[in-house]
This record gives C-alpha cells, sequence and structure tokens, in this order.
C-alpha cells in the first residue's frame, strides 16, 4: 500500500467526522472495539464484516465506536473491495464512513441518533 493512499484515507475519514488514531486505541468510555476487514481510501470508510467473534451490534448500538483497521487492508475504493471480496460476502456487511448522522426531524442535522455519535479509526501497522 502507498503512503499515498493512507493519507487518502485519513483525509476522508477525518472529513467525515471520524477520529483518526495511529497504532493504539484511545481509552473511551463507554466504546465499543470491532477490527474491520478492509478500509477505503476514496471514502475514508472502514468496511465491518458480520461474524461469530464481530456481532453487528457492536459497531452500531454503543455512543462510542473504535475500528482497528490494518494500514495494509486499505483499499482504493468500492471496486476494489468487491474484487478483494470474490463473490465471498458475509451474512452483513457494513461500511461506515463516520458518525451517525439523521435530518429526519425538522430538516436539522443531529449526530449519534441512529447508531454511534463518536467514530474512531486506529491505524496499525502491517
Amino acid at each position: 500500500m502507498s503512503e499515498t493512499l493512507l493519507q487518502r484515507f485519513v483525509l476522508n475519514a477525518e472529513r467525515n467526522g471520524m477520529t483518526v488514531h495511529r497504532g493504539e486505541a484511545p481509552a473511551l468510555e463507554g466504546a465499543e472495539t470491532s477490527e474491520a476487514i478492509y478500509g477505503l481510501a476514496d471514502t475514508g470508510s472502514v468496511v465491518l464484516a458480520a461474524a461469530p467473534d464481530e456481532p453487528r451490534a457492536r459497531s452500531l448500538l454503543p455512543d462510542r465506536h473504535v475500528t482497528l483497521l490494518r494500514e495494509d487492508r486499505i483499499l482504493p475504493g468500492l471496486a476494489d473491495l468487491f474484487a478483494a471480496l470474490g463473490g465471498e460476502l458475509p451474512s452483513a456487511l457494513a461500511i461506515v464512513s463516520g458518525p451517525s448522522r439523521s435530518a429526519d426531524i425538522e430538516q436539522r442535522l443531529t449526530t449519534g441518533v441512529h447508531g454511534p455519535g463518536e467514530e474512531h479509526v486506529v491505524l496499525l501497522p502491517a
């Protein structure tokens, strides 16, 4: 993976409202931690796959969520993700691009309504 790809991921993740950390997960009260199968540089998104040791609720229910992402698992974009998956899709695949947002009520943007209000990504060395 190139440094440019990593930089693009970080820039886009931060634009989306994620807090990006390098190397060590922060201690955040009430946070749940998941491990991403991939990251997408084009959108700054993390890709979470449901598995027995990675239940979907872990990334959907807490107020704060931390995703661990190995730097060598960052792909350029969505087409690369589906090529990497090779047709083998998990029972649920979530592409998280920042804190939960909604403008359902009176067109006012609110975070954390339908999921975590804080999203953190911890980049781990390959």
